[in-house]
């Protein structure tokens, strides 16, 4: 009984991470325009950072929405005392490729965006500015990619003995 209720707190939890993200998704570009009108003095009709800025968030925020629904499909299964499934391991895989290209689009992104606001940004003057966030972000994602590629190989040798199991008895 306590473990099904955690379950549904976790699954809560995953769903409401969904929705504040869609949320923040559709709250970013009106928070953005404002942040380079009043920071930079530029207006969006004006120039092509502010585009620029948002398909960056908007790339990078792709393979996390990937990631968020099929962490969802997990809390699922699990809710639905349902752990042992191949769809589990096809989450916790796709997962990882969603980390590992989540690092690429995000090092990409913020070399890109560095490159192109040199000329109206004194917040990329220094290294540490874009530096620090590529490789926080680089560390973390990477650590979480191979963690689900663990998972999923634990999780592959579990039903295979599970399955074993189930035939002997």
């Amino acid at each position: 009984m306590k473990k099904n209720k955690i379950s549904k707190i976790l699954h809560s939890i995953v769903v409401v991470g969904i929705v504040l993200t869609l949320l923040a998704l559709l709250v970013t570009p009106p928070v953005i325009t404002a942040f380079f009108k009043s920071r930079f003095q530029i207006l969006s009709t004006e120039n092509n950072v502010v585009t620029i800025t948002y398909a960056c968030i908007y790339i990078c925020a792709i393979p996390y929405v990937i990631a968020l629904f099929k962490l969802k499909n997990l809390s699922k299964f699990v809710k639905n005392n349902n752990p042992f499934s191949i769809e589990n391991i096809k989450s916790l895989k796709c997962i990882a490729i969603c980390t590992f290209t989540e690092v690429i689009l995000f090092i990409g992104c913020v070399l890109y965006v560095k490159n192109f606001t040199k000329f109206y940004s004194e917040f990329f003057y220094l290294p540490v500015s874009y530096v620090a966030p590529i490789f926080l972000v680089s560390f973390i994602a990477i650590f979480i990619g191979f963690l689900c590629l663990i998972l999923a190989n634990l999780l592959e040798t579990a039903i295979e003995i599970k399955d074993e199991n189930d035939k002997t008895i």
